[in-house]
């Protein structure tokens, strides 16, 4: 059967933020290929498939949609993803049954954000910062390590299965 997750995240930025998400992003699945519950799924948008991380074989999902949009001091990032997915008791632990979505969804968005004040006052390496938002975890302040200047404000990302 065909599956549908939706993630989403949003940020608040900084005038001095020059902020864009990655089309990189990690998911846990249950995956029907090495048939294991609650895998490291790799994706990327634009990919045909993910990468299982446990035996590193192809896994038949994809990000399928990723719209990020600017509203003001807030970007957001809507990703679904789509899997082929059916019902399989894990290969190792036969007493766990897979679920369509995984019974501890959890998601790692990928972010670089820079410095405008660096960037103006002549830095080289002002677009450096890579950072990460994680499902579950807490909010995430991200701060210039070149000059302290405050950049962005983030929230755990939400994970929702759609129809």
């Amino acid at each position: 059967m065909l599956s549908h997750v939706e993630v989403t995240a949003r940020v608040t930025v900084t005038p001095a933020a020059h902020f864009v998400w990655s089309n990189r992003l990690d998911f846990t699945h249950d995956c029907l290929v090495c048939l294991r519950v609650g895998r490291v799924v790799q994706l990327q948008h634009g990919m045909p498939h993910g990468l299982c991380t446990g035996n590193e074989h192809p896994a038949p999902m994809r990000v399928s949609a990723f719209d990020a949009t600017d509203q003001g001091e807030e970007r957001r990032l809507r990703c679904r993803i789509t899997s082929w997915w059916a019902p399989f008791n894990d290969l190792m632990e036969p007493e766990v049954r897979a679920s369509e979505l995984t019974a501890e969804p959890w998601v790692r968005l990928n972010y670089r954000v820079g410095c405008h004040t660096c960037r103006d006052n002549g830095v080289g390496e002002w677009l450096g910062i890579e950072g990460q938002l994680i499902s579950g975890a807490a909010p995430v302040t991200s701060s210039c390590p070149g000059c302290g200047t405050e950049l962005i404000t983030g929230a755990a990302p939400e994970i929702t299965l759609v129809g």
